[in-house]
């Protein structure tokens, strides 16, 4: 199967010798006619050759896919067959032992080394333990026992103890544990569709073995996700913000399952109330030392609330006599001394944490370092584990120290230039000793500017380069490196690194996380620290291979965020959203998030129908032995695309697959739908899904048969009707919208149809024009305006275009190379791309205004690239959220999916970016290689049957992205021997590469 990159071999070979000598025995496994035999011959090393060997063996069971080689003393070979497995040695008589009919042996290995077990895996995830019963080195017998249910393997290895590692390209890789006691039914559970039900009361997914499979010895101890191979996805984006996630088709026979691939970091909601009005959230701990907070403090206007965890691990309300509660708090923290720390506008206070009583109290009017008059209050404050740093008006800075006896004393003070509008005083480095020698404050200058501590003198002032007033600023540690994070109103972050020793500031960057105000607040998870960045579009900052990276947090407009970690929730963070309070967990920090959703069989198309909010996915169900004539049982399941419940199916008939799907409304629309809506025939508003499929018939070559499949889905009662069906001369490969009509390739034909009136008040699918015949098979679709792309098989592209005011379909032009194409997406009006066989990418280009007819009817290549990759899917859409004022905003893009599980972007970038990043590659080739040194032209070379040619006009991101991990020394060496001139400085150069990573 070229889409899954599953197939069954049929033909193998082995070396009977455990090790390298002179002569070796080597067994092929020959098919003769409708037979197998099994042939031995032996190679002379010393001359490298090969000659015929003692003897054959004939009428080996048909269907012998593997040889197994049986070291010494056994020696000899087992043979793998369908139904029998056979044990051959010249030595020996034969010994061989039935196994399940039509079971399909896909991978083993050997338990001991002696060779008297081995672990077999069937096409259906079944674990077989084959032994080899043996006396004086004689084999006496075959013993075959079923372990239990794995994952579908295509590798597998004895590691030690019982463990297991089984690899798979179908589904997730694990590792297992063998026992020698059957394991109790809790350890067999396996999560299919069959086990929801089906709306239709047909068997859907159903195991590929019995029910009663017996005595389960398999224990998963692990399991490494896998995507592969992605047969088919569509990019949804239901927040209607612009960031899309992949629900991709993935998974073989009964490992199938649909993976939902976001960006991002997703909160696992654990209790949530209705709080309106919070201005400020912080945690505290009763010492300094426990590992769980005990109480969360709320501020809000003119009062300060308390929450706390009780005894039964439940969050009310509660006092702690020594805070203010009819002030609104600024800052509220536990220090290292196990005090209690509250700042309001009048006042710091002390209050200690065993009996909750006010200790020590400061305020502006009795600072010993520039003191206010006439009630000057407190505008800002930050803390360390022992000092306060607060700020009053006309630039006024205050550091006072936390000391062990439960004083506050003030140590330092200074007045700014400008109104301090904020500030943080985080330890940074490696010594700080929970003190910070530095502190960092944004002023109304637009400047950030770093103080030393404790006489808060100024060190280093950097220019923002704005009129926006920065909101925030941080110090932050990342994996040893110490980071000042600044930002902005209009959602703007700078960054600089930062030398902790020195307070010496270098590579300046900013990034726009949003366009509302940023307030950045530091948080735990999963022993790490980061950073939370509350704006329009909340963002988690964290570090990876010393770089600064930025994750979307999936919910919106996150305004305050601190860690809450308890007993009863554990590893989570208080969140305020509106005006509510929520506590969860946080999804691990990483660029993708991957969900399961296991369907128990195999999904192959995909769609969405927005108007119902469903997904519409077509499954086969695994087959009931690897028999050729078995090919499982077809349907199209209806899932709710935000919460992925099953709601509907609808069966497909016997020996009838499904080969395509869409939704669309018939007439109607807008835009280019809009333009030929008239001539539909019927302005009917409902929708459907469309499905295509083919009927497989013995000792067809092609499939002579299929039907167009109109299904109506009704969300009231869960329902799928089917309103009509057309049967059709061969497989439907593919169906598509188009101007209100539907589009669909039956073998090698483009057929387009509307829905028109019939007699008796009905509607029906008939043909709008005459199909047009394109080359071999018509595999792939693409539309825009009037133009129609097909990728064909073998033969390329054609480019069709319709003439509504005729009522046809013509060839305009097509790419004259044989190509075999897996994938196919329109870039724009003129540019096509697509994958082939040979996991090339190739774009294409039409010649409207080419001098001649001949010019103009070919299609022009004008880019060539080897991705590596068997690419299935080519769909628009993106993964990340991007913003409008982003140079690469506009820019479109695309998303691939392939067989091994491998997801990647297309980006169509302008003339001038193309230029630089070009030039900029053929640099970073010079400096970076790849894998055991390849060359990195070599690998980007457009290869296939045919042709080996230099990739051309496209950018390979990998490398370019790879420019941000080099020294800052080396990369400006690069930069420098690309545009010796300075058309681009180092910076610059960054820059545009950091923009060019934000696409994915």
């Amino acid at each position: 199967d070229t889409q899954t990159g599953y197939r069954l071999p049929h033909t193998a070979w082995s070396t009977g010798s455990s090790r390298l000598v002179a002569h070796a025995w080597v067994i092929p496994l020959y098919t003769v006619g409708h037979g197998y035999l099994l042939y031995y011959c032996c190679v002379c090393l010393p001359q490298q050759e090969l000659e015929d060997g003692p003897w054959f063996q004939g009428n080996i069971d048909a269907g012998s896919s593997k040889i197994i080689p049986v070291p010494s003393p056994l020696g000899g070979a087992i043979v793998i067959g369908e139904s029998v497995l056979t044990y051959f040695n010249t030595q020996q008589p034969m010994r061989s032992t039935q196994i399940k009919p039509n079971t399909a042996i896909q991978s083993w290995c050997s338990v001991d080394p002696d060779g008297s077990r081995y672990l077999l895996s069937d096409f259906a995830g079944g674990l077989h333990l084959l032994v080899l019963a043996h006396a004086d080195n004689r084999v006496a017998g075959l013993k075959v026992q079923t372990l239990g249910r794995t994952t579908s393997t295509s590798c597998m290895a004895y590691l030690d103890s019982g463990y297991v590692f089984l690899g798979s390209k179908g589904g997730d890789s694990q590792l297992i544990k063998l026992h020698a006691e059957p394991l109790p039914p809790a350890h067999t559970t396996n999560s299919s569709i069959a086990e929801e039900g089906t709306a239709d009361g047909a068997s859907a997914g159903a195991s590929p073995m019995p029910a009663d499979e017996g005595p389960n010895h398999v224990e998963v101890v692990e399991t490494a996700p896998s995507l592969a191979p992605i047969v088919d996805f569509v990019v949804m984006d239901l927040e209607r913000q612009g960031q899309g996630q992949m629900v991709a088709c993935c998974g073989v026979f009964q490992d199938g399952s649909l993976r939902v691939v976001r960006n991002g970091i997703g909160i696992h909601e654990a209790a949530a109330m209705e709080l309106p009005g919070i201005k400020g959230i912080w945690s505290l701990r009763r010492s300094w030392m426990d590992a769980y907070d005990s109480h969360l403090v709320l501020s809000f206007v003119g009062e300060t609330r308390l929450l706390a965890i009780s005894e039964e691990d439940v969050l009310d309300e509660a006092t702690i006599e020594g805070f203010d509660s009819d002030s609104q708090t600024l800052l509220a923290a536990t220090t290292l001394h196990d005090q209690l720390l509250q700042v309001t506008s009048s006042a710091v206070r002390l209050v200690s944490a065993s009996s909750n009583s006010l200790l020590q109290q400061w305020s502006p009017s009795t600072a010993k370092h520039n003191p206010t008059t006439g009630g000057s209050s407190i505008t800002l404050a930050a803390a360390s584990p022992c000092q306060v740093l607060v700020a009053g008006g006309g630039g006024r800075l205050w550091l006072l120290e936390v000391t062990e006896t439960g004083e506050l004393v003030e140590v330092g003070g200074t007045v700014m230039d400008a109104e301090v509008a904020c500030l943080d005083i985080t330890p940074v480095g490696p010594d700080h000793d929970n003190k910070s020698s530095l502190a960092v404050i944004g002023s109304w200058s637009m400047q950030v500017t770093l103080l030393s501590s404790p006489d808060l003198q100024p060190l280093v002032t950097e220019d923002l380069g704005s009129e926006i007033i920065p909101r925030s600023v941080a110090l932050a540690d990342f994996e040893g490196q110490a980071y000042v994070l600044c930002g902005l109103g209009d959602g703007q972050l700078h960054n600089w690194r930062l030398q902790p020793d020195t307070a010496a500031l270098s590579d300046h960057k900013k990034v726009v996380l949003g366009t509302k105000p940023i307030l950045l607040s530091a948080f735990s998870s999963q022993g790490q620290r980061h950073v939370f960045a509350a704006s329009d579009r909340p963002t988690i900052i964290y570090s990876n291979n010393k770089k600064l990276l930025y994750s979307n947090l999936n919910e919106n407009e996150v305004e305050y965020l601190c860690s809450f970690t308890t007993s009863s929730f554990p590893d989570s963070l208080a969140l305020v959203k509106g005006e509510q309070l929520s506590l969860g967990a946080i999804d691990g920090i990483q660029k993708l998030h991957i969900r399961t959703v296991p369907l128990g069989e195999q999904p192959r198309r995909i769609t969405q129908q927005p108007e119902t909010k469903t997904l519409g996915v077509m499954t086969i169900s695994a087959p009931a032995a690897a028999a050729a004539g078995d090919l499982g049982k077809g349907h199209l399941r209806i899932f709710s695309d935000t919460t992925f419940d099953l709601l509907a199916s609808y069966p497909l008939n016997h020996q009838e697959i499904p080969t395509a799907v869409a939704s669309m409304r018939f007439g109607g629309g807008s835009g280019d739908k809009a333009e030929s809506s008239a001539g539909s025939g019927s302005e009917d508003s409902s929708v459907f899904y469309i499905v295509g499929t083919a009927l497989i018939r013995p000792g067809e070559f092609e499939p002579s048969k299929g039907r167009i499949l109109l299904l109506s889905y009704n969300p009231t009662n869960s329902s799928l009707t089917l309103v009509e069906q057309l049967e059709v001369h061969g497989a439907v490969y593919n169906l598509c919208e188009f101007q209100g009509k539907l589009l669909a390739t039956v073998n090698n034909k483009v057929h387009l149809y509307k829905w028109a009136a019939a007699a008796g008040g009905r509607q029906e699918l008939v043909s709008d024009c005459s199909p047009v015949s394109v080359q071999v098979l018509c595999l792939h679709l693409a539309v825009r305006g009037d133009f129609v792309v097909v990728g064909d098989l073998m033969n390329s592209i054609t480019l069709l275009v319709y003439k509504a005011a005729e009522g046809s379909l013509e060839i305009r032009a097509r790419d004259q190379e044989s190509k075999w194409l897996t994938a196919l997406a329109l870039l724009d009006d003129d540019t096509y791309a697509a994958a082939d066989n040979s996991c090339n990418l190739v774009a294409v280009r039409k010649n409207p205004d080419a001098a001649t007819d001949e010019e103009r009817a070919r299609l022009e290549v004008v880019g060539r690239f080897h991705t590596g990759e068997f690419i299935n899917r080519i769909r628009p859409g993106s993964l990340v959220m991007r913003l409008p004022d982003s140079e690469l905003g506009s820019v479109l893009t695309f998303l691939y999916g392939g067989v091994n599980g491998s997801v990647g972007l297309l980006a169509s970038l302008p003339r001038d970016w193309f230029e630089m990043l070009a030039a900029l590659q053929d640099g970073l080739k010079k400096v970076i290689y790849g894998v055991g040194g390849f060359d990195h032209e070599s690998w980007r070379r457009f290869k296939d049957e045919r042709r080996n040619e230099a990739a051309s006009n496209f950018i390979d991101g990998d490398l370019v992205e790879a420019f941000l991990d080099l020294p800052p020394e080396k990369a400006r060496e690069v930069v420098a021997s690309v545009w010796p001139g300075g058309e681009f400085s180092y910076e610059e150069v960054s820059r545009r590469v950091e923009e060019l990573q934000r696409l994915h």
